[in-house]
């Protein structure tokens, strides 16, 4: 009977709150037919990659009740090293911070967040700024001192931590660019380009996949220049960052005369180290076999494959899932 499952897994919670982890162990194993898969906003592509994986699951473990939720990088990383869910999808760069307990997370290690997959492992850092400022390069806006109208998304986001972390390895601080005049809005992309069109912005980070259809038509109507990110400023950002060096190819928007070297974050599906093997073995087993069905999932999936899915070097990987993706190769 119902009200029997739930007394037992109250039971189980209240058991391994008492003993430790190695009855933590035995409960959570226990609860394995309830998986929790935290995505992004309602509608959007994290929402839309986690409904995907929770299918897999529902095609491959008919026994499991799979569940997606909205969630949002930074909350994800926190609930999931709590154990409020098993799964999440989070960037590696707030990952890799949330391991660290750096901003965002100061004061909070969540040291025990593995990762399962990469599902998306390019989304590539764009610096664009207006021709009309007369920066050329990163270093020109700390030389010339350029008072930058600049967004940088919302405070705590992959893309502020991203820019504000990139402006460190020029030597430039946020309070830099109001002392010279400009200001850091901290707003989304979407309302930036409108200001943008407004005449009160000239620079925007984004870090997506390219090319990126709203720049693309913010070039059509402004001078844009892309500006690209030096060899050793790219090697501190991925050593502080977990990214990797990537170089947009020329032409990638029509403003875009030459290749632009840059850095690129991935999109992950986390875990914690406490998720039992037997739980991580299956999902990946549902997610390999049903790679087809994911990669009609949507675009930014069509080239998910398992190498793509353990290449990641910044992040501890799932025993359970070295072990998987180990056995594929053999």
């Amino acid at each position: 009977m119902e009200w029997r499952k739930s007394l037992a897994c109250a039971l189980a919670l209240a058991g391994m709150m008492a003993f430790g982890p190695g009855v933590r162990q035995a409960a959570l194993a226990a609860d394995t037919r309830n998986l929790t898969i935290l995505g992004g906003g309602s509608g959007g592509l994290w929402a839309i990659i986690s409904e995907g994986v929770g299918e897999t699951l529902r095609r491959s473990m008919p026994n499991v009740r799979v569940t997606t939720e909205p969630g949002k990088d930074g909350p994800n990383q926190v609930m999931t090293s709590r154990g409020e869910v098993q799964f999440a999808l989070a960037t590696d760069v707030l990952t890799l911070k949330a391991i660290k307990g750096e901003a965002p997370f100061k004061g909070r290690k969540l040291d025990n967040l593995r990762l399962v997959a990469v599902m998306n492992p390019i989304n590539a850092l764009q610096f664009f700024v207006d021709a009309k400022t007369g920066a050329k390069s990163i270093q020109d806006i700390k030389d010339k001192k350029i008072p930058l109208r600049i967004t940088v998304n919302r405070q705590g986001t992959l893309i502020d931590v991203a820019t504000e972390e990139l402006l460190k390895t020029y030597g430039i601080t946020y309070s830099d660019i109001a002392k010279w005049g400009g200001k850091v809005h901290k707003i989304p992309g979407p309302e930036a380009t409108d200001l943008w069109d407004a005449g009160q912005m000239d620079a925007i980070v984004e870090v997506s996949q390219f090319p990126t259809s709203r720049f693309y038509e913010l070039g059509q109507k402004h001078d844009l220049i892309m500006l690209p990110i030096d060899p050793a400023n790219q090697e501190k950002l991925n050593k502080e960052l977990g990214t990797s060096s990537l170089t947009i190819p020329a032409g990638t928007y029509s403003f875009q005369k030459e290749d632009c070297p840059t850095v690129s974050s991935q999109l992950l599906l986390i875990t914690s180290a406490d998720q039992p093997d037997e739980v991580i073995t299956g999902v990946l087993k549902a997610m390999t076999a049903n790679i087809d069905y994911l990669h009609s999932v949507h675009a930014n999936l069509r080239d998910l494959s398992p190498e793509t899915m353990s290449a990641n070097t910044s992040i501890p990987m799932h025993p359970a899932a070295e072990k998987f993706f180990r056995e594929l190769k053999k």
